[in-house]
This record gives structure tokens, sequence and C-alpha cells, in this order.
């Protein structure tokens, strides 16, 4: 399984369909629908889903979203699969009103969403309206051949569920703060969104990278912080993949290297180092978009004790 990125956007046509499946149940209920990138469209209240039973704490729900991008096709290969691009995304909400910062979380290649599960759940639970998009040519579930050369497109389609969640006007997101957390080619992705050249979103204010690529377009230099994060007995991903990140993206950049881990298992859970990424990128995202907590500071300092990690940073 590879788990895994560049390109100009332009502004989406906007169909947002919004609704909201329980996670118990299978209740629907459909939302309006805007055509219109201007106004908003009315979304009932998220926090009302029922449970998330793999959160570790009771107080996150998970609800679904059905996003419509009308204005780009599915293309593999040359050939125009889909006249439009379906992004169903899940959400995982914290309980009480917010607003909460929104964080969009993006899979690797031949993954979904649920495949995310536990760590989307405990991110939420530390205080995060977490998004999780599923991509037409990532996801098997969706039907269509997989194909990770078109990763620039899911960068666009980071922007979409940005600008489709703002119109939405849900009362728990905090939409003045948004951060983009992936894994493996989702890292690539949330790479191309924060620091490539023609696909910077400026909304984003923060960026975790787990297992990515390096970067195959040029980086801008940016203010926008990065978590980069790799184990450094990866199968699947070059250790020294992450090593090149680390030198390209000229931006405040703090590198958690977790000694002995492999590619998945630190982020599906069960391992020693799981607890350890899971406390690093909420204290990375309390300090950088939150702004709440200890500080950017604390990280290391927290870290340095740990025989399970190395710890840097610069700019």
């Amino acid at each position: 399984m590879r788990l895994r990125a560049p390109g100009t956007r332009r502004t989406p046509w906007l169909a947002v369909a919004a609704v909201l499946t329980t996670a118990a149940a299978g209740a629907l209920s459909a939302c309006s629908t805007s055509t219109d990138s201007s106004p908003r469209a009315s979304t009932p209240d998220v926090a009302a889903n029922s449970p998330d039973p793999t959160t570790p704490r009771a107080a996150v729900t998970m609800s679904q979203l059905s996003l419509v991008d009308g204005s780009r096709p599915v293309v593999s290969g040359g050939v125009e699969l889909a006249t439009q691009r379906d992004l169903p995304t899940t959400l995982w909400t914290p309980a009480g009103t917010g607003p909460f910062p929104l964080v969009v979380f993006v899979n690797g290649y031949d993954t979904g969403p649920l495949d995310y599960r536990r760590f989307c759940s405990t991110l939420a639970s530390a205080g995060y309206v977490v998004a999780a998009p599923s991509f037409p040519l990532e996801d098997p579930a969706r039907g269509f051949p997989l194909d990770r050369t078109h990763l620039s497109d899911e960068a666009a389609d980071v922007t979409f569920v940005i600008t489709a969640i703002d119109q939405l006007g849900i009362r728990q997101v905090d939409r003045s703060r948004v951060a983009v957390v992936g894994h493996s080619d989702g890292a690539d992705v949330a790479l191309l969104t924060g620091y490539g050249a023609g696909s910077v979103d400026p909304r984003v204010g923060a960026v975790v990278a787990d297992a990515p690529d390096p970067m195959s377009t040029t980086a801008v230099t940016s203010s926008v912080p990065l978590l980069l994060v790799q184990g450094t007995s990866d199968s699947v991903v070059p250790y020294s993949a992450s090593q090149a990140v680390f030198g390209q993206v000229d931006a405040p950049v703090s590198y958690l290297s977790l000694v002995g881990a492999d590619h998945l298992p630190p982020i599906a859970g069960g391992t020693p180092w799981t607890p350890v990424l899971d406390a690093a990128v909420s204290r990375f995202l309390d300090a950088s978009v939150a702004h709440r907590g200890p500080g950017a500071g604390s990280l290391a300092a927290e870290l340095s004790g740990s025989p399970l990690v190395r710890f840097e940073t610069k700019g």
C-alpha cells in the first residue's frame, strides 16, 4: 500500500449540499444548496449528532458533508471520469459552541478518511473541528482507478473544502483559524497548500506533514509554521524524504523524528509512538493556530527526555 504532489488554482463554482449523518444511525437531513460563491448556506447543528465511538472522549461527534465542486472534472490518464468533483467530507466536532479552529485532514494513497478515524477523533477531542474529504483518485471506496499523479488537484480540493465550510457558516467553526494536516500523499498535498508555488492557500495558518515526499515544486518563503513528522524506519517513504523537505521549506519548521517507527502504525494507533505523535500535533496546533497553551517552545522541552523521538527546529 502506497500512502503518499503541484498547480495553479482558480476560484471554484461552488455547489454545496450539506448532509449530516449520525454516527450510530443512518438518518439524514439535507441542507440548502448554494451555487453562488458569496452567500453562505445554512446548516444544521453539527454537534447534535451521536458520539463517535472511537474517540477517547465522548465529547466528539462525527457527521458528513456532501460537497461538490462543479467547476472541475475528475481526470485520469487524459480521460474524463466524471464531470464534477464529489468530495464527501467527514467532520469530527467537539461538543460545545466553540468556535473551534478548523483542521482539514488529507489521507494517504489507497485509503479514505475513516482509515484515520482514530487520529481525527483524537485531534477533535483536543478542541478542533476536523474535516477529512474523500478524494476521488485516492480513496478506493470511490470506485475510480487510483491515480496519485494528480495531487495538485487535491491541493485545489483542500482549498475548495475550506471555502465550502466557510460558506456554510457552521457555528462551531472559527473560519479565521485554519490548518492542514496530511499523511503520506496527504502530507505532499498539505505542503503544496502551505508552501507550493502557485497553490498556496493564504487562509492556512499552519501545516503538519507526516511522512511526505520531497517537494517537486518550488517552495515559497513563508511565515506559516510547519510540523514535519516521520518514522526513521519508514518502509514506504524513505526517511531521507522528510530530511529533504526540512531543507526545502523556508519557514519556521519543527521536525519530529519518530525513532524506530514505520510509516502507518504511529498515526493508525496502538504503538509507543502514537501518544507522542498525537500530543505533538495538538501542542503544535495549539501554539500556531489556536494561540493557546504554553507556546511553541514548550514542545521541544516536553519531547527532550523521550528516547522515542528526535526533535529539531529552524526558522
